[in-house]
């Protein structure tokens, strides 16, 4: 975790601290390299969505995958009538663990759009967290999953404990999110 801090430190100086979008994809690649190295899992297996405010209504967009960024507003309210994981995580500001994904009713954008020339998957396990920059209110959430065409080809089972590093992971990464994220983002 040591060496995350170090590397999002260095790459915030770099761009002198400027919220910039060169600035907050650098930062985005960075943290979802780590993770997705830490859960031994691909870049289009890590999300990151930001809480927004969108003429009223609270939504959280997607930041990462960077493709979903680079199209514009991948956006979903937080309070809609199809349920998200990324939403529950928001308003229960509790990690979520969800071994068994696919067999759940929910929001499935993040599935439905190829990245890394690979088809859509269903996400069979997911870990939610929110994404924190002090005490207070979540500033958006980060998420990890295994996707594939079951829950046994999609890999092992997430624990209690990865939920818990994963936790860890967006404690420490939110501050330096909240500082490279462009003002019209």
């Amino acid at each position: 975790m040591a060496d995350l801090e170090a590397q999002l430190s260095a790459i915030s100086r770099s761009h002198r601290g400027q919220a910039t979008p060169a600035a907050f994809e650098e930062i985005l690649s960075c943290i979802v390299g780590h993770i997705a190295r830490l859960f031994e899992v691909s870049l289009d297996e890590v999300a990151v969505l930001l809480r927004r405010h969108r003429g009223g209504n609270e939504v959280l967009r997607f930041a990462y995958p960077l493709e979903f960024l680079r199209a514009g507003r991948t956006e979903f309210p937080t309070k809609g009538t199809k349920p998200s994981f990324a939403s529950r995580t928001l308003w229960s500001r509790e990690p979520l663990l969800v071994n068994r994904a696919a067999a759940e009713r929910h929001l499935d954008a993040f599935e439905k759009i190829p990245s890394q020339d690979r088809a859509g998957l269903a996400i069979q396990r997911l870990m939610s967290v929110p994404l924190w920059a002090g005490p207070g209110n979540p500033i958006g959430v980060l998420q990890v999953s295994r996707k594939g065409p079951s829950p046994e080809e999609a890999g092992p089972e997430f624990t209690p404990e990865d939920l818990a590093g994963l936790a860890s992971v967006g404690q420490q990464v939110g501050p330096y999110l909240l500082r490279v994220t462009p003002r019209d983002f």
